[in-house]
Formats: C-alpha cells, structure tokens, sequence
C-alpha cells in the first residue's frame, strides 16, 4: 500500500490514508498466550499485505454506463456515456484504454459490436436500433483486462424496442389455475382491442397457445361484444414461457406472455445471517420471495417446529424481503409456511440446525458511528482455544482484521467505527487458521459523501420550442466546489417513464450493485436517504443477495487477458510445423488510414505493432519477407461468451396497458408518417422492400454465382464482422442446426467426402456408432465446400469417424465472417443436381439429391477450406472503433412565423461530456419541442477522483405561449 501513496490526487491521499489508519490488528482474546497471540497477529498482517499486493498490480474495473433512456421505437438511436474506473479505488481506470459493447437478444444472440477508445476513464457514443426488430434486448460492456475476472464482473442493463407492426393489437387478461381430473387446468380470459383501445368485437379471431416451441391449445374463438375471449387449456408442470397467440385473417395479430403465479412455482429462500442455523445461538434470518416472472412477491407467514408450534412470525418489509429473529433448539427442525398474494399457501423447510458452530451477527443502525460486531458460540468451541481470525474488506481491501478466541466465553462483541471504512459494501469473513472461511456477512456503509448537483432553470415553465438555459453546481459533502465530469439527458415523460429511484444511477451501481449477484429490483430506493425505512431494506438486500469479487482469482497467477492500453496488432509468424519463425521482417500496410510500416520478429516468432492511428474502418494487410511455408496468426484474444443475468420480465406495452410506452409506439408512428409527408395518424402498411439478386464475388457455385436457395453477399458478411461462421449461420438461417444421422452409412460418407476405399483400408479410433453427429439445414446434412473444394478431402484421415462432429464444429468457430465473402446454401434439388452430381461419391448407393444440403462458402483466400495457411500474408480487419455522433438539438427562432416538420423528440436532449470548472459549475441549454409535458432530467458523473453524484430533476412545458 505504501507505493500508492504517492498518486497526487487529495482523493488517493484521503482513501488511502483512510485505509492504512483503518487496519488494526486486534487481539480479541480471554487469557490467552500473548507470544502467541503476537504470531497469530503477524500472520494475519501478512496476509494483508498479500491481498493489497495482489489489488495493488492486478486491479479490477467496474463501468457504469448511463443511457438518454430505458425504452426506445424502431429507427431510434440509443445513446450512452461510460465511466471505467478501478474496482478498489474508485477513481478512472488506468488499465484499459479500449472497451467493448455488446448488444444480445433474450435467447443471448449478439447483434450489435462496437469498440470503443477510453480516456481517463471516459467514454460515450451511440447505437443505431434501425436495423433491430421490437423485444428485450441487454447491453454488455467490458474490457478485455476484466475477462480475467468473474464475468458478473461485466455490465449488464437491459432495454426495450417497442413497436405496432409486428403487435398491432393490445390485450389485456386475467388468469386463473385450478385441479380438474388430476390435470391442472388454466382459466384464461382474454380483452382484445386496438392500438387506440377500441374493443375487438365480435371477430373471429385465431388462438394458439405456445409453451416455448410447443403448441398446447389452438382454437379458431369470436370476441364477444366487448371483445372477450373465454380459454381454458391444460398446464405443463412448468408454466414458465407461455404465451397466446392471437390473429384474424386481416394480419392483425399480438403475441401475449402469460404469467401465472402459483404457489409450487414462487421462489421462497431463508437465509440465516452468517450462513447457518446453530443450536442454542441467536439467529438472524432473512427471507427472499419471487415469482416466475423475477420480481418479488410480498408475503407474510409463520415458522413452525416439529410439533407446529409457533415459534415466530414474519411479513416482507420491501419488496418480498424481511428478516426475523429466533433461537434454534438441537435437534429440531423448522418449516415456515408462507402465505402468497391472493391466500395461496406455501411451505418451505428452514436450513437444517447444526449443533456445532459459530454465529457472526452486525447490528448497524444508521444514526451510529460504529458497527456492533458479534461473535457466539457454541461451549465445544469455547473450550477448544482455537484461534480465528475476523477481517472487514470493503472493495477488496482490508480495512479491519482482528485475532478472535473464544476461550472462557461464548460471545465476544466489539464495536468497530465506520470511519475506518470508505462508502460501500463492507464485507466480514471470519477464518480458521487454515484461511477457510466459516461465516460471511455484508452491510453497508454510508459515509454520506457523495457528491451534492444542484441543476436550476431560468424559468418555472416553459412554452413549446421555447430556449432552456440549466446552471449546474456541484459540491462535495462539505459544501466545497467540485471539479468533475457528468452526463446529461432530457426527456419527455409522456414518451419515457420519469428514471428516479426504479433505476439505477452511476451511485447505486458503483456502491451496491456491482458488488452484488443477481437482478437487483429498484436499485435506487436502498441509497435514499429520505426514506427511513431504507436503511432496514438495504440491510435485508445484503442479507439474502450474493456477492461479487473483484478479488484476483487465486489459480491466475499471471493474466489470461492483456489490458488494451492502445490500438495495436500482435501476431505469430509460423511455419508448417507451428513452430515460430525468428527474426523474420513482417510488414505491415493500409490504405485507410495510410500507413506502411515493418518490424522483426522476436525469438518465438511474435510481431506487434503499436500506436495504431484511431480509425472507424480498419483494414490492414500484413506479409512476410519470407512468403513460403509460412503463415501469420493473429493473437486476438476470444470473446467471451456471454449470456445475460436473470432478471425480470418486461411485460409487453401492449398487454401492460401502460400509457407512457404506448405513447412512445404512438407517437414514434406519427413521427415517422410526419417524415413521409403523410397524415400524422395514418396507420402504413409496411415496407416491403424488392431486392436485386445477390451476387458473390469469385464464387465456385456450380450453378452460377448467386443462383441458390439462400445467399448471403460480401455486405452481409461484413455486417457480421469478427463473428464466428457458426454464429452467423445460427443468427441468418433458420433451419440451420446440429442433429443426428443414423445407420445411413452412405450418407455419412458422402458428407465426409470418402470414397470406398476410404472405408475399406480405413480404421477406427473407437468402436463403430449406429449415432453421427453432424450439421444440417432444412433437416438435411450439409456437404460443406470452400472455394469449390469439398470441406471433407481436406480433413479427412484414414480413420472412418474423420471429419467428425467436433472438426467441423471447431472449424465453423474458427473463423471469422468478414474473411469470407459470401455463403451459397443449395437445399432443393433445383440447386442441389448440379452439387449431387460432382461432389457425391457414386460408390454409395442408395441416396438421392433430396437427401443433402450443399453450402457453397467462397474465402477472400479463394484456397479451400485450410484457409488459416494463406503463405506469408494475411488481411486484418479488427472490429472498428466507433466515434461519437453529434445528438441533434434544433435551435429555434424567436417569433419564428413560420414552422418546420412538428417537433416529437422523445429524448430531448442529451450531453455525455459535462464538465464542472474550479467553481463547481457548468451551464446548459437546448429548446423544448412541441408537446406540453413535463421534462425529467437526469445527471451523472464523478469528480474523477473516487466521489460520485446523480441528480433527477424535471422541467414543464406549457402548451400556449407564455406571458411577457
């Protein structure tokens, strides 16, 4: 810790100094040896030092990105500022200088990439969503230095598309279970209407019922004069993914997720503070209640011995979570029986009661100045004499440690001061003297020093298309002017839901969130400090949520993932036996950005070249000197596979009948008619757009380049950037996927490219399989051909299992889609003669064109299917860096007589780069748009140096003009 005092930051001073007068090795001890009470201290200094070591070179990131808003319309774009700052210190990252934003559907498909250039911890930009349909989608954004770490590491934040086209009806409907004949029935009543809530009446109307891809119920029904519709269905034991799908023969249509909340599919968890239920020590457990769509469920409900005697009762305090206090007896065993919403009745089984162990317990009340830390336990470890040790982290550094034994005493309680810990969450963890942990226990400590954003306007009210100007203060806790940067949105809550304590703010996230797993409901309630309940919820929160490390994991001991301080490109020369080539010049070339350049390459054949110019669409075009039997290898590292976190469902504008997306969908259809010189309300039909054939540059296709079934073209591919061919063909062809043949040898062969004798003096590795795994499109096996040579004459061996499975798995992974310039997919025989003719084997007898797909793949190499083994060249086209676009704000003139297109901006205006003077202070301004509303604001940002702010604030605007 001592070389870190040195950063000349007053933060870094401040935190630090914080941290090194806060760590005290304390004896907690009865009549205990003092020699060795000493050796136990020293070992638990050392261990300190250890992990501020490990901090101190290896630190973790946590980024925080802020959005102009939660939900967007087709067309729109969505903008967005990001903070990267050390995990530890809270101050901005000096590891990365390159970040990544991915953008995943719900079933965790990638459609959008953007990498972004970081300085001092900042950077922003914006996505288009024009090309993306409506539904949920999550952004990710990480580094590459952070894949080293626990990926719940990353950000996530999800959003919405909301759209009429696909969904042009609204629902509404209630939902009921009940038992019939031992099957569970569901009683659904369903309201249909339009989008501007006139009732579907009397209309025959198209019903069907999809668990997951599976049809449980189809009906052709009529709505009734008010425009019900009465269904009843059997329930799969899980009713998770239900939807009903409705349409009429006009192409009306809306797809309906149904949540049905039953008692057996309700997520009841106790947790007992420390981990565990101990005969005879005080017990302080908290509770967790969901339902099957994520969000929490309150409940009440009593705890029950093994005689059903009562032993204490429990109600949800905040959001399905509460906590109660007992005293477990040996030998017992405890049930709680929860009563849901609605009556229903659940019973859940407590944690089993150990009769041996150790309970830690922290009391911390809001208005202390000290935490309350108590130890008990049971008589057998009281009379051991073992030792343990008792440290408090906050961020991963030890702020407190003390040497605990319990001789001659069942409790030992001390009260540790606050000051000794930073804002966060502290985390205790009490040790054997094997460094194992026995109990862990989180609270929150709040110093209440985030930063003070004052936001005032020149006027009360404004009228439409009226000039706003914003003054913004900022301040620390003690009133002093802060120097910072802050970003900056407005929008129009009649488009947007008002973003206040429902979501997350660059406060919440760096203190709370991201130091928990899993989906965190209203995030900002738990850091307001108007609420005097919330201090109670917050401690419940940490009570039944897991936690994140940001810690170095143990088994790295040197890093996996590189951090990306700078554009640069590092490769391998290899030669044909993968061995390095040293000494061999490698140069490097572009035309965009002009550029020619050359180095050597090192003892093991490594090559990088660094301080690349920033630029949005890099190629590069990398040779040897040396231009036989060689070949270069890219050292970009693997993107992580990502999913995104659990987290509630959205329920659909549509079915929630909530007013503000609805006038999103609404308006955003009024806005782009307004675009096209139509009436504001006409309802289009949609574009259908007549594309010319696609055309495949240098094809092998047997039929001419593109004359197939499927065709995908160099802008296709180009889209698809660094994505693997195997998730293009996932994401692009429907039918595409991995399935079994079976006993039909001879179309086994065919697909492996062998011949006769290719079986007959072939071999296997292991005993013959009636089962072949292989690829097919349309539920046929594909015969792969890159540049007109069968994938199989390259891979094949003289064992009869090659190419298998895994060879051709591994290689659709392999490589990318912009080194491709186009895929040909034959699936009829009207394409598929031509392919059967030349490339099926006559020595197998017995199949026919019907029984294949040929996919035609055409490389920029234009070598085959090895096409890694280009000699001694290599095109380079890294994902892009994306640059910022400017956010249009009109500006509007004074007593303007005359007007343009009708003003419906949903984000009003946005400003990611704020930035506070010595004073504390920055100005804005931007002009209102032509609806009267009301404006929320919403402003982030840092000091840069540890301290954070947010700010919601809001503006009206009048829809007549104002007086003088």
């Amino acid at each position: 810790m001592k070389n870190m005092i040195g950063l000349k930051q007053p933060f870094h001073r401040k935190l630090l100094s914080l941290f090194l007068t806060a760590w005290l090795i304390c004896i907690l001890s009865v009549q205990h040896g003092y020699a060795q009470q000493i050796a136990t201290a020293a070992r638990l200094l050392r261990a300190k030092n250890v992990t501020d070591s490990l901090v101190r070179h290896n630190p973790a990131e946590k980024i925080y990105l802020q959005f102009d808003k939660s939900s967007y319309t087709p067309g729109d774009t969505l903008w967005f500022k990001a903070y990267l700052v050390n995990a530890h210190l809270l101050t901005p990252s000096a590891k990365s200088g390159i970040m990544y934003i991915t953008i995943l559907t719900d079933s965790n498909v990638v459609v959008k990439q953007q990498r972004l250039p970081v300085e001092n911890g900042l950077t922003w930009g914006n996505i288009s969503l024009s090309e993306l349909p409506a539904g949920t989608y999550t952004l990710t954004a990480y580094t590459q230095w952070m894949q080293n770490f626990n990926k719940d590491c990353f950000f996530y934040k999800q959003f919405t598309i909301a759209d009429d086209a696909t969904n042009n009806w609204m629902a509404n409907y209630s939902s009921s279970s009940a038992m019939v004949n031992d099957k569970e029935q569901a009683h659904v009543k369903l309201l249909l209407s339009d989008t501007y809530k006139k009732a579907i009446i009397n209309k025959q109307v198209q019903l069907a019922v999809m668990k997951g891809k599976r049809q449980l119920y189809k009906a052709s029904l009529q709505t009734d004069e008010k425009g019900l519709i009465d269904i009843t269905f059997n329930l799969p034991g899980k009713p998770g993914d239900i939807r009903i799908i409705a349409n009429d023969a006009a192409g009306n249509r809306v797809n309906i997720p149904l949540n049905f909340n039953r008692p057996q599919d309700a997520d009841v968890q106790f947790m007992p503070e420390s981990g565990e239920l101990v005969a005879g020590l005080p017990a302080h457990v908290g509770f967790k209640a969901i339902g099957l769509d994520g969000r929490s469920i309150n409940i009440s409900g009593v705890v029950l011995d093994e005689n059903k005697q009562t032993v204490t009762d429990f109600t949800s305090a905040h959001l399905g979570m509460g906590s109660f206090d007992m005293i477990p007896k040996a030998g017992e065993s405890y049930t709680a029986k929860v009563t849901l919403p609605g009556g229903q009745v659940k019973e859940c089984a407590l944690p089993k009661v150990k009769n041996s162990g150790i309970v830690l317990n922290i009391q911390n009340k809001a208005d202390a100045d000290s935490l309350m830390v108590s130890l008990y336990a049971t008589e057998n470890i009281s009379g051991s004499g073992d030792s343990y040790f008792l440290i408090g982290k906050l961020r991963e550094v030890i702020c407190f440690g003390a040497v605990v034994n319990f001789k001659g005493t069942t409790a030992i309680r001390k009260m540790i001061s606050k000051a000794r810990f930073p804002s966060g969450i502290a985390h205790f963890v009490l040790l054997d003297m094997k460094n194992r942990p026995l109990n862990e226990r989180l609270t929150f400590i709040d110093r209440h020093d985030d930063l003070h954003i004052n936001i005032s306007s020149n006027k009360t009210i404004y009228a439409l298309r009226d000039s706003v100007a914003v003054a913004i203060n900022v301040t620390d806790a003690l009133g002093k002017p802060v120097e910072g940067n802050f970003s900056f949105a407005v929008t129009d809550d009649t488009q947007v839901h008002p973003d206040s304590l429902n979501n997350e703010s660059i406060v919440s996230r760096m203190l709370l969130t991201s130091e928990l797993k899993g989906y965190v409901e209203e995030p900002g309630y738990y850091l307001n400090s108007n609420d005097p309940k919330r201090s109670i919820a917050l401690d419940n929160l940490l009570l039944t949520q897991g936690w994140v490390s940001y810690n170095w994991p143990e088994e790295k001991r040197q890093p996996v993932y590189a951090a990306e301080t700078e554009v640069a490109i590092k490769g391998r020369v290899l030669n044909i036996f993968n061995k390095g080539v040293k000494k061999t010049k490698v140069q490097l070339f572009s035309k965009s950005p002009l550029l020619a350049t050359d180095t050597l390459t090192d003892a093991n054949g490594g090559f990088v070249f660094r301080n690349l110019p920033l630029t949005d669409t890099p190629a590069y075009f990398i040779k040897t000197a040396k231009n036989f039997n060689v070949g270069i290898v890219i050292d970009d590292p693997p993107q992580p596979v990502l999913a995104a976190p659990p987290a509630a469902t959205i329920i659909p504008w549509y079915v929630s009948n909530d007013t503000t997306l609805f006038n999103s969908v609404k308006i955003n259809r009024m806005r782009q008619n307004l675009a096209n010189d139509l009436p504001a309300n006409m309802r289009t039909l949609k574009e259908v757009k007549i594309k010319a054939r696609k055309i495949v540059k240098d094809s092998k296709n047997l039929n001419g380049a593109g004359n197939a079934d499927f065709v995908f073209d160099e802008n296709d591919l180009l889209k698809a950037g660094k994505k693997s061919w195997m998730d293009f063909l996932q994401e692009h062809v429907k039918s595409f996927r991995s399935g079994t043949i079976m006993k039909q040898k001879a179309i086994v062969y065919s697909v492996q490219g062998k011949t006769r004798s290719d079986v007959q003096f072939g071999s296997y590795r292991l005993p013959p399989s009636i089962f072949f795994q292989w690829y097919f499109v349309d539920n046929k096996p594909i015969c792969f051909v890159i540049d007109g040579i069968p994938f199989g004459t390259i891979f094949k061996s003289n064992y009869i299992e090659d190419p298998d499975f895994l060879a051709i798995k591994q290689y659709l992974e392999s490589n990318s889609a912009e080194d491709i310039k186009g895929i040909e997919i034959n699936t009829t025989s009207k394409y598929g003669n031509e392919y059967y003719s030349r490339y099926i084997s006559t020595d197998w007898l017995g199949t026919n064109v019907g029984d294949f797909t040929f996919m035609e793949i055409t490389t920029r190499g234009g070598h085959g299917p090895n096409i890694s083994k280009t000699p001694g060249g290599y095109l380079y086209k890294p994902l892009a860096l994306s640059f910022p676009s400017q956010f249009y704000s009109p500006k509007y003139a004074v007593n303007a007589t005359s007007k343009t297109q009708t003003d419906l901006r949903s984000t009003v205006y946005w400003q990611p780069n704020v930035n506070t003077g010595t004073d504390g202070k920055a100005s804005i301004s931007f002009y209102t748009a032509d609806t009267p509303t009301t404006y929320s604001i919403i402003m982030n940002g840092t000091d840069m140096n540890g301290n954070f702010g947010y700010k919601p604030g809001t503006l009206k605007v009048s829809p007549r003009p104002l007086a003088p």
